[in-house]
Order: C-alpha cells, then structure tokens, then sequence
C-alpha cells in the first residue's frame, strides 16, 4: 500500500512538472526552458577565407536551432499531453456525476411510482 501511495505521488510530481513546460498567456505560447537560436548569420561572399568562416557560424548556427525545435517539442508535447489528461479527468468527472444523478432521478422516480400505487 505505501509503495503505490508512492508511486501515485511520484507520478503526480512528474505530471505537474509537465504542465509547466511552456507558458500560455493572451493566447501567446512560449516556451520556458528552451533557448533561442537567435538570428541566422549570413553567408559572406567577400572572399572563400571569409565564406569557410561564416559556413562555420552558419553550421554552428544550426546545430543551436536543432536544440531549439527539439526543446519547442519537447515542451510542446509535455503541455499537450498536460492539457489532455486534465481535460479528460474533468469531463470523466463530469459524465460520472450526470450518471450519478440521472441514476438518482430514475431511483426516485420508481419510488415516487410506488408510493403513488400504494396510496391508491
């Protein structure tokens, strides 16, 4: 029994650490842990001394932007699958609560039915 009260408070650490991947303010998403790539450089056509060293900052460049839309999924996925699990527990909640009370009303009813024959 501990060992699951564990577990469910493990996994409830991890969800709430995934709801906080990215940040949703004014309809505007952005990202908390992912850093920018910044502005591409541009290739120099001064001479090939100049062109070899901007490829290098341009191949540099991109290996930083790769990092960068690994993070934006990273982070895009861990709000995502956020957002999902809450919504489906709360429209769960809410169908079980309907059920429950549609369950109630009918229960009444076929009481309120018999009390009236009864009476009769």
């Amino acid at each position: 029994m501990f060992t699951r009260i564990l577990a469910v408070a493990a996994f409830a650490t991890l969800t709430a650490v995934a709801a906080q991947a990215g940040t949703l303010q004014n309809g505007v998403w952005t990202p908390n842990g992912c850093k920018e790539p910044g502005d591409a450089p541009m290739l120099s056509d001064k001479s090939p001394e100049a062109y070899n060293k901007s490829a290098k900052l341009v191949q540099a460049w991109q290996d930083t932007a790769r990092v960068f839309q690994d993070c934006i999924k990273s982070e895009t996925k861990a709000d995502q699958d956020a957002i999902i699990t809450t919504a489906n527990a709360s429209l769960t909640k809410l169908n079980d609560q309907a059920k429950a009370l549609n369950d109630s009303a009918t229960a009444a009813m076929e009481k309120l039915k018999g009390a009236s024959k009864k009476s009769n």
